[in-house]
């Protein structure tokens, strides 16, 4: 348990002062306004706006009973009347022994609670982590798809990881889906949207017919009756006179020998061997070369630039089809090479060269293509419905993609679940079985509780004290209430104001004792572990009750079984020395190291919190010699150093019968002209301890030292040096040191 205070009265705005309060006892000592009530204040109304930086943990495990300033303005300053405090009555021994047992029944279905709900918690924990877990998983996952061009079809849903997860976990796994084909199909859709893309033209392969190449295939030979015939024949030389006769042969002379013996009966025998038939073959041959130079380039040339711009096509898929066009452009030229060779020399065989493989891939690409091409055409035309499949295709598809994740979430959540359903009914069970504890718990304490006792009580106690001129009774009209009455008066009005500071102070005490043994409310179920706080409950002007009250709140409070946790506040060091005089001793210390935790708050600038040991306890006249040297350290604010001399030289010369010799030296100082500093110092110890504007403005002048020095020179005048020396833990030098330093 911790409490921490900030930017909340004296206490830091930017850090926060941390006070551990693991152990039972807590006991603070502080000087007044150092920011013990502040501490009180907290507990008192841990809702008060002013308090919104500040928190105590595991706090919601008490039930703070407070005792401060507020509790006495809210039930005695403020009314004449007070809450009688609820407890059981003696003479139903049969009821008390069940009640304890029902109480002891009611702190172990508690623990079994807490034990079952931590239990729970944990489990719930674990599931919670299990889902984070997956939902990282999943959303590290899917960032490809969350990047790309899908994200317009998952609007709303990628706001945050929980949402995208809440949207994905109840989706539909689909097997077979490509997430990174399905943002390339998006990707087209959006790009031929209301474009419609041209499919791609069939390359051709063979338009010859089988004639065309048995012509190519078959020689053209002289078939005419010319006296020349045999001879051309014979000398296989048919395409060397058709090549003389188309460029050489010019009227009547003869290419050799320039003589005119070209006869007419020559070149009638030269014609006749290149009949008609023989024309008719080579004309063919030559529509041959026309239709493959012009039809075919034309076909090629048509399917490389619709390859080309096609916007469907990837550039992989371009460059690897534009690869067999290229091979198929050679194919071509080399054939017309040989239709050129053919025409020029009809009397060879020639065969066309084609290249199936590069063909039938070519053309299988480009069907393929087609079909995409189509698909994409159509999708485009019916855009909204294309989309919508595409979007459902999403969610399927990342579901598998992530489905290993989400089949370890359902594991965990099928083995938790079971458990977390388990766990519940016992918390069911549990709460159900203290909700009939407590009822008849009420219903026991509702036939015997009363308010007798605590009256019985609270007026023994004044009794055992001295006191006997005030006392309480049940208040007239309403016996579920207390009044304050006095001994010679019947009246009731106004007796709580009338009482001196030390009787206030043990009415409101004893009082709150009994509060925290009782109840205020039958009807109150607030069964935690109580958290006494007890802030200065002895005033200055209650010194006389200083033991009594010590040895009540140690009896009645520290080694009581209840409460669980107790806070003391405190500014009375003779106060604090008696509640550590009375706690238990052991060899070592070892139950006080358990369970007390001692602590001191000061003042500078801002209140701070310190642990202190046992072993650094002093008295109130050692403690005002601490404080000085504090202030002289800067740890506490300097316009308090004055008082504290004065307190320190009339504890002291009071004590050694003194007081004469001191004023006497202090007048003389007061006198001394060469000393004009000490005159703001005198005035403060003359007006005890009531300060004004000039002491204040003559204390922002002079430097704490200079105050000091006042201070040591007053106990050189009196003879007192070496007592000052000691209390400021001076070390003295020796002779030897002395005669040295001489």
């Amino acid at each position: 348990m911790e409490l921490r205070l900030k930017n909340i009265t004296s206490y830091s705005k930017e850090q926060t002062t941390k006070i551990d309060l693991r152990k039972k006892i807590n006991i603070i000592y502080g000087q007044n306004g150092a920011g013990k009530s502040t501490i009180s204040n907290f507990f008192y109304n841990m809702s008060d706006a002013s308090f919104k930086e500040c928190e105590c943990t595991f706090i919601q495990h008490y039930r703070p009973f407070v005792y401060n300033a507020k509790f006495i303005e809210e039930n005695f300053f403020n009314t004449a009347e007070q809450k009688g405090v609820f407890t059981l009555s003696k003479e139903n021994a049969d009821i008390e022994k069940e009640i304890a047992e029902k109480e002891s029944e009611k702190q172990s279905l508690t623990k079994q609670y807490l034990e079952k709900k931590a239990y729970l918690d944990n489990l719930v924990e674990n599931e919670n982590k299990a889902e984070i877990k997956c939902i990282d998983a999943v959303w590290s996952k899917t960032e490809n798809i969350r990047a790309s061009s899908l994200k317009s079809l998952m609007k709303g849903s990628l706001g945050s990881k929980k949402s995208f997860f809440e949207k994905l976990k109840p989706s539909q796994r689909l097997p077979g889906i490509d997430l990174n084909s399905l943002i390339q199909e998006y990707d087209e859709l959006l790009r031929h949207n209301n474009i419609e893309s041209p499919t791609i033209t069939l390359p051709i392969k063979d338009f010859l017919l089988p004639s065309e190449h048995d012509l190519l295939a078959t020689p053209i030979i002289d078939l005419s009756n010319s006296y020349l015939s045999d001879n051309i024949k014979e000398l296989n030389n048919l395409d060397w006179v058709k090549t003389g006769k188309e460029l050489y042969l010019r009227e009547k002379t003869c290419p050799f020998c320039q003589e005119k013996t070209i006869s007419d009966d020559f070149t009638k025998a030269i014609e006749s061997i290149f009949d008609e038939s023989y024309n008719k073959k080579t004309n063919q041959i030559k529509i041959i070369k026309n239709k493959l130079s012009k039809e075919m380039e034309d076909n090629l040339q048509l399917v490389e630039l619709e390859l080309t711009q096609c916007l469907i096509l990837t550039d992989d898929e371009k460059n690897k089809s534009l690869t067999y066009i290229k091979v198929l452009h050679k194919i071509l030229s080399a054939n017309i090479s040989l239709l050129n060779d053919k025409i020029n020399n009809p009397s060879i065989s020639i065969t066309l060269n084609f290249d199936n493989e590069s063909y039938n891939n070519i053309f299988e690409d480009i069907v393929k293509y087609n079909i995409k091409i189509n698909d994409i055409n159509a999708k485009s035309k019916t855009f909204k419905r294309s989309e919508n499949i595409i979007q459902g295709k999403i969610w399927a598809g990342a579901k598998d993609f992530c489905h290993i994740d989400f089949d370890d979430l359902n594991k965990s959540s099928l083995k938790n679940k079971s458990l977390i359903e388990i766990a519940r009914k016992d918390l069911d069970l549990i709460i159900k079985k203290g909700k009939d504890n407590n009822n008849r718990i009420s219903e026991l304490r509702t036939n015997v509780s009363n308010i007798d006792l605590t009256i019985d009580s609270i007026n023994n106690r004044l009794k055992n004290l001295g006191i006997d001129n005030f006392s309480i009774k049940k208040h007239l009209s309403s016996e579920d209430k207390y009044v304050i009455s006095r001994a010679d008066n019947t009246s009731t009005e106004g007796v709580y104001r009338s009482l001196s500071e030390g009787e206030k102070t043990l009415i409101t005490f004893l009082y709150f004792i009994e509060y925290c043994k009782g109840k205020t409310d039958k009807l109150d179920y607030d069964n935690r572990e109580s958290l006494i706080v007890i802030d200065d409950p002895i005033s200055s002007l209650s010194q006389n009750y200083i033991y009594d009250i010590a040895s009540m709140i140690h009896f009645e409070v520290l080694e009581t079984p209840q409460p669980k946790k107790i806070i003391i506040l405190t500014h009375n060091l003779y106060f604090f020395h008696e509640l550590v005089k009375l706690a238990p001793r052991s060899r070592n210390d070892k139950i006080f190291k358990r369970d007390y935790s001692l602590g001191r708050i000061s003042k500078n600038t801002h209140s701070t919190f310190e642990e202190i040991e046992k072993s650094s306890l002093k008295n109130e006249y050692q403690s005002l010699w601490q404080l000085l040297k504090d202030a002289q350290d800067g740890k506490i604010n300097k316009i308090i150093i004055p008082n504290i001399m004065r307190n320190i030289l009339e504890y002291y010369f009071a004590f050694v019968h003194k007081t004469d010799a001191l004023q006497a030296e202090l007048i003389k100082l007061a006198k001394d002209e060469n000393n004009q500093s000490f005159r703001a110092f005198y005035r403060f110890i003359n007006r005890g301890s009531h300060s004004d504007a000039v002491n204040i403005s003559d204390m922002g002048d002079i430097s704490p030292q200079k105050y000091i020095d006042q201070l040591k020179k007053i106990f050189i005048m009196t003879g007192d040096e070496k007592h000052y020396i000691k209390m400021m833990e001076i070390d003295e030098p020796d002779e030897e040191d002395e005669v040295a330093t001489a």
